[in-house]
């Protein structure tokens, strides 16, 4: 299952947003703030990080450059604040999208199906498969799907 990770520091928010993930799919894990977060991102590896923009390390760093720094995973800056500077400091500090507070399932929906298009994302429970091809009789050969599609 493709698992989530909600850093945020409202209870409500993280509750929503959580709600939101697993009707979509995900297995999803929350934290309240960014050192939680970046101690679940180890024990998890999640997917997908929605991360509040507002969330620092006890060194001050925003949690979406210290997540960046240990994972490669899909990052998205939530914020209550659109502005021009505020998306662009997201995208410099190492998110890969930005969702504005607050928003519903569907531009949620729209936020991964974009993630995905850009294989930052894979789709939601697919998993890498090895699969034995018999095709040539008494020769065993092997080929990968990886994701549903041949490697």
């Amino acid at each position: 299952m493709t698992t989530a990770l909600v850093a945020d520091s409202s209870a409500a928010t993280r509750q929503a947003a959580a709600q939101m993930l697993e009707s979509l799919g995900f297995r999803v894990v929350t934290a309240c703030d960014a050192r939680e977060a970046l101690a679940l991102t180890r024990e998890h590896w999640p997917d997908l990080v929605l991360v509040d923009a507002s969330l620092e390390t006890a060194e001050g760093i925003l949690a979406v450059t210290a997540i960046r720094k240990i994972s490669n995973t899909c990052l998205i800056h939530v914020s209550a604040d659109g502005g021009a500077a505020g998306v662009r400091g997201a995208m410099e500090a190492g998110a890969d999208d930005y969702l504005v507070k607050p928003f519903d399932v569907a531009l949620l929906r729209f936020k991964l199906g974009q993630a995905r298009t850009r294989r930052r994302l894979r789709p939601t429970g697919a998993r890498p498969m090895l699969v034995q091809d018999n095709a040539a009789a008494g020769a065993a050969s092997w080929r990968l799907r990886s994701f549903g599609k041949a490697v």
